[in-house]
């Protein structure tokens, strides 16, 4: 696998020379720097946003950037002596490039956003850990588990109770095991690999289906008349 750090950077650098070069021929009208810049690596980017914050960027950019562009630098640099970088760390390096390259409206932010995912579903599987389990498995297992325990409660309603309403019981609790296990098999099959992120709303979710954008999940409350 690629280092996801070195693949966000080349990004950042990608994003970064367009937008700095642009800030450096409108208000010093320096081709010769705007062209050098467009050779620079994204450290090289970063220290001279740094420097020439408040000349170029400070009407451009808020502080929120100023302090990205401040702990990118330590990251980078972490990263080259090779110091140990955890995955949660990973992980807040790519979202910190993205969120700068969105701040400047870059196209190189797709990139950077699945990188960010990949290294979210890796996070996961450390912390939660990979289930190896058979999906089919996970989705027949309740209907085994809640059908034996209906038919062992629903044996013993017959054997010891009085008919007829000893059947009655015993198929109703047949039945309500059943409804059990299908609600528990539909949240298995829902499922998926671990978090990513909705198309739609753009929240971290932990199913197939988005929770937050199903309309039998959040409806709106009726209206209420709150007049005197």
């Amino acid at each position: 696998m690629k280092d996801p750090i070195s693949s966000g950077l080349h990004f950042l650098a990608a994003g970064l020379r367009p937008y700095v070069a642009g800030r450096v021929n409108a208000v010093f009208h320096d081709s010769a720097l705007a062209a050098e810049i467009s050779t620079w690596d994204a450290q090289g980017l970063m220290i001279f946003m740094w420097d020439r914050w408040n000349e170029l960027f400070r009407n451009e950019l808020s502080f929120v950037e100023r302090s990205l562009i401040s702990e990118l630098r330590d990251f980078r640099n972490r990263w080259a002596h090779q110091d140990s970088i955890q995955e949660g760390d990973v992980y807040r390096i790519l979202d910190d490039i993205e969120r700068l390259l969105k701040a400047i409206n870059s196209t190189e932010t797709k990139f950077v956003t699945d990188l960010r995912r990949e290294s979210l579903n890796r996070l996961w599987q450390q912390e939660i850990g990979d289930d190896k389990s058979h999906p089919f498995m996970r989705v027949i297992w309740p209907y085994l588990l809640c059908g034996f325990s209906g038919l062992s409660i629903g044996a013993t309603c017959v054997v010891f109770g009085r008919p007829p309403w000893s059947w009655l019981l015993a198929g109703l609790v047949f039945l309500a095991m059943m409804r059990i296990a299908f609600l528990q098999a539909s949240r298995e099959a829902k499922r998926g690999s671990g978090p990513h992120e909705c198309s739609t709303c753009g929240r971290i979710v932990y199913t197939v289906e988005c929770p937050y954008c199903s309309p039998t999940t959040f409806s709106q409350p009726p209206d209420t008349d709150v007049s005197p």
